[in-house]
């Protein structure tokens, strides 16, 4: 969830809330301290009534997850609930250790202090990420698609670059010149023109089009575009860094391109051009995945351990009142 001025003010409420909560339990402990020979432990009033807040609250932050799968339900907003899962989540952390009177206690309290201090960290590394992913995804990668098509789309480049290279150089050596490409395949309908995808500029706002072409005569001379595209380009539009790992970087992609122009017929350059962008947007597509996988793979550790938090929290309190 991003936090900015623009949804500040859905925070600030339970900002506040938290503070008050961490500020009173601080007082009281404190308080309840003076003079004693220890810190207040779990079973003394107030280390009790920071244990069932906690409790509490553990449970209200695992209820994020039943509030996201019944969005039918609409209880609440999600973005609430979201705000209230960040800063509540975030107050539990004074609360527990003062209950635990900063003490680890026997291996079930300390199991259960490792677990719930490895989910408070998971869940802070998840925001940080979201505060920052999203904006360098916004302006490093225009050409962003859904994330499920992003194979999909890697072939759909690939076959871009494919009918381009054959309208310009002929078939490439030892090639079905008849071959259909993945859309013609999966939709089942002839392709009679020549689609390049492209990332253009309008005002401030830059984003994916498609710019069609129609087919023409093969140049003469154009081999080196069509022994490039078989070496290099094809497979890492298809396969991606670890088929070439030079064109997986901008700047050398560059000077291959640019040393490739230098070889080719004047008439053959535009499609040089058309052949860069789409590397360009396989590196776009690459980064996405990237993105992706940091602002998700948080998740792989915060759910599984919140769940063993709630079940564990409940042996914990279990074994409390049955020794108490």
């Amino acid at each position: 969830m991003l936090i900015d001025r623009r949804n500040l003010a859905s925070h600030f409420p339970w900002i506040v809330l938290s503070l008050l909560i961490a500020g009173g339990s601080i007082a009281w402990f404190w308080s309840a301290s003076r003079g004693a020979s220890e810190w207040p432990g779990g079973s003394t009033p107030p280390g009790l009534t920071f244990g069932i807040v906690g409790g509490l609250l553990i449970l209200f932050e695992f209820a994020l997850w039943g509030r996201k799968k019944l969005r039918r339900l609409r209880i609440g907003r999600v973005k609430t609930w979201m705000a209230a899962h960040i800063w509540l989540g975030l107050v539990t952390v004074p609360l527990l250790v003062l209950h635990s009177g900063f003490r680890w206690g026997g291996p079930l309290s300390s199991v259960l202090m490792v677990i719930f201090l490895v989910v408070i960290a998971s869940g802070v590394w998840g925001l940080i990420l979201q505060q920052i992913l999203p904006s360098k995804m916004l302006h490093q990668v225009p050409a962003e698609t859904i994330h499920s098509q992003i194979d999909r789309m890697f072939r759909f480049l690939h076959d871009d670059g494919l009918r381009l290279v054959r309208t310009t150089c002929g078939p490439l050596p030892g090639e079905d010149a008849d071959r259909v490409d993945s859309r013609e395949a999966e939709d089942g309908l002839p392709i009679s023109h020549m689609t390049v995808g492209a990332v253009q500029t309008v005002g401030s706002v830059q984003g994916k089009v498609l710019v069609t072409r129609v087919p023409k005569v093969a140049v003469p001379g154009a081999e080196p575009l069509r022994n490039l595209y078989r070496d290099s380009i094809g497979p890492y539009l298809l396969e991606g860094k670890k088929a070439q790992p030079r064109l997986a970087q901008a700047s050398k992609a560059q000077g291959i391109f640019e040393e490739l122009r230098v070889k080719l017929p004047r008439d053959a350059r535009e499609a040089v051009d058309f052949l860069e962008n789409l590397c360009d947007q396989r590196r776009q597509l690459d980064r996405q995945k990237t993105y992706h996988f940091w602002l998700h793979n948080w998740l792989v550790v915060h759910l599984p351990l919140s769940v063993a938090l709630v079940i564990l929290m409940g042996f914990h309190i279990w074994v409390a009142l049955y020794y108490r």
